[in-house]
């Protein structure tokens, strides 16, 4: 096929976007943070406090303006949960359910082709620990509650805890409520890199990079308690594809 080029467009096309499925896409989606928001619905975040914590740098002000936006769009309903009107959840239409494949298109190219492992300042606590949370594989959890600490080998770094429950799995930071029934001596970087599959479990514990204390059972069990990011196989293969 002959290479095509557009010469000399026209200087005063006062037309304001090509009529184009993919800019009315862009048009309507593609703003900052937009699908981002749209990520945390489809991940089962869907409370604004919630959606407002897992998204740093996204002002509150912010928050509410894109999800009135995409409540306009047809993307997202809110619905009351109090009968004041107070308080809401926003779930997803059908229209924004049907975004799954685009944002799972650009996390797999990204994964693909952009995603290095994180450097320490990009390894927050808090976040990775909202992540495992969002990820756990509920019919692997103990039939009785699990308060497991996370000391971090970083200064200044707070301890960390995620209290597994089939019914409501907490995550917290600071002074335990309670003791825990397991210890995780590693940092944010390698619970990050094994989160989304730069890193494998034997591979961390081979290099002490993740110890345990606590009974063998417990120990054993955190492997299978956490789902892995989605995109972990694609960078799984991106990491081997680099060493070849």
């Amino acid at each position: 096929m002959a290479a095509r080029s557009l010469e000399n467009p026209p200087l005063h096309d006062t037309a304001p976007l090509e009529y184009c499925p993919i800019t009315i896409a862009a048009t309507f989606v593609a703003e900052r943070w937009s699908l981002l928001i749209v990520r945390e619905l489809m991940a089962g975040t869907h409370r604004f406090n919630e959606i407002h914590r897992a998204l740093p740098g996204l002002s509150r002000t912010l928050l509410s303006s894109r999800l009135r936006h995409l409540e306009r769009l047809g993307v997202l309903e809110r619905r009351a949960l109090d009968d004041a009107g107070k308080v809401h959840s926003y779930l997803l239409t059908p229209s924004g359910e049907d975004l799954r494949g685009v944002i799972d298109s650009l996390g797999a190219w990204a994964a693909a082709w952009r995603f290095p492992p994180a450097s320490d300042d990009q390894s927050r606590a808090w976040q990775v620990l909202w992540r495992m949370t969002q990820s756990l594989e509920d019919d692997a959890l103990p039939e009785s509650p699990v308060s497991v600490e996370f000391r971090f080998a970083v200064g200044g770094t707070p301890r960390g805890w995620i209290r597994l429950d089939r019914q409501r799995s907490v995550t917290s930071f600071g002074k335990p409520a309670e003791m825990a029934d397991l210890v995780v001596n590693t940092s944010p970087q390698v619970l990050h890199q094994l989160y989304f599959g730069h890193l494998l479990c034997e591979e961390a514990l081979g290099a002490g990079l993740i110890s345990f204390k606590g009974s063998d059972e417990l120990a054993q069990g955190f492997r299978t308690w956490f789902k892995r990011s989605p995109f972990a196989g694609q960078v799984q293969r991106a990491t081997a594809a680099q060493y070849i």
